[in-house]
């Protein structure tokens, strides 16, 4: 099966979760300048569900806000619509994919632990370096792998054979597939991506987080979600280990050079962070 043939296959497939409505207006809501803060937060209001988990998400320490923020209005006046529709889409793609079966060696809680961690990471890269918006960030990096849900889920033998590979064979994830499938969890999931219509940006860095491209939209942001990546899988057992990064782009070691010199200084305070995102995001209602 060539790649073609791959992806028109998945196109093919009718029960792929699409994105829940809310998200979908938002977005649409968000590409007219003439949105007001009264028209969105009326279209947030709608699902309860939501705006409970948006005033807890802001009223977290994730945030970090003094001062108590009550209603949607209120928080969209403080955190701008980007930062909401960002919160929005975060919370709604974790809840979309939560009710996803894992098997022997692959849990999905782990899945979206290391896709949250990698989500902080990037965030914090965006927020010290100001070459994205580290909301913008944190978005990408917690949808960069999730096309390993969609192997997982629909083309679950060869997933298996992929995770027999990773463990008796000792590659990563990505270099198993490579010997294995036409296509990559990157390429997948930047294909849900486009066809969920997320901004080109972000489908982008999920679609090449792994093998660089320097002529997408936002380079910036597709380096700090590769770097993140590499930076969280080599934390993700043991801070104290020595972290290996000479997969990183040499693009990325250029631009990012004094996050990475300094990574063992700022990470355990990262690591505290995705802790706490992990708690807020993975708690069952």
């Amino acid at each position: 099966m060539d790649a073609q043939t791959f992806l028109k296959k998945l196109d093919g497939i009718s029960d792929i979760p699409t994105l829940p409505n809310i998200v979908i207006q938002v977005n649409k809501m968000l590409q007219d300048y003439d949105t007001s803060i009264k028209k969105l937060g009326t279209i947030i209001e709608k699902d309860q569900a939501m705006v409970t988990k948006i005033l807890r998400l802001v009223n977290s320490t994730f945030y970090g806000f003094r001062s108590k923020i009550t209603n949607i209005p209120h928080a969209i006046i403080i955190l701008g619509f980007n930062t909401i529709r960002n919160a929005v889409v975060s919370v709604s793609i974790i809840k979309t994919f939560s009710g996803e079966k894992g098997f022997e060696g692959f849990e999905i809680t782990d899945f979206w632990k290391h896709s949250i961690a990698v989500a902080v990471t990037s965030r914090y890269l965006g927020e010290q370096n100001r070459l994205d918006s580290p909301d913008d960030c944190f978005v990408a990096g917690l949808l960069h792998d999730m096309g390993k849900l969609v192997l997982s889920q629909y083309f679950t033998e060869s997933f298996i054979r992929i995770w027999r590979s990773v463990t008796e064979d000792k590659l990563s994830f990505y270099e198993a597939e490579k010997k294995l499938l036409p296509v990559n969890h990157a390429q997948i999931g930047g294909y849900l991506a486009k066809k969920w219509q997320f901004p080109v940006s972000l489908t982008d860095s999920v679609t090449y987080h792994h093998q660089i491209r320097k002529t997408v939209s936002n380079l910036n942001q597709l380096l700090i979600v590769h770097t993140a990546n590499i930076i969280a899988n080599n934390y993700k057992s043991d801070l104290e280990m020595r972290p290996d990064f000479s997969m990183i782009d040499p693009e990325a070691r250029k631009v990012l050079a004094g996050q990475l010199e300094t990574v063992s200084d700022w990470f355990p305070k990262v690591a505290d962070e995705i802790e706490s995102a992990c708690e807020f995001f993975l708690k069952e209602e």
